[in-house]
């Protein structure tokens, strides 16, 4: 699947573009793995976010 930069994805769109359950999605995001933003009760993430999360050495 490919991941637009300047698309931002909300919840149950990381959970399409990577095949995680919502609660992973959540928690990557609460631990901070994934960096994203939550405006009001809902987290939102760039495209960016999420390729830097692949290409960071574990």
């Amino acid at each position: 699947m490919k991941v637009e930069d300047d698309v931002l994805y909300d919840v149950a769109g990381l959970c399409k573009v990577l095949g995680i359950t919502e609660k992973t999605a959540r928690k990557l995001l609460r631990e901070g793995k994934i960096k994203g933003k939550k405006l009001a009760k809902k987290w939102y993430v760039p495209g960016s976010a999420i390729k830097s999360y692949f290409s960071e050495d574990r």
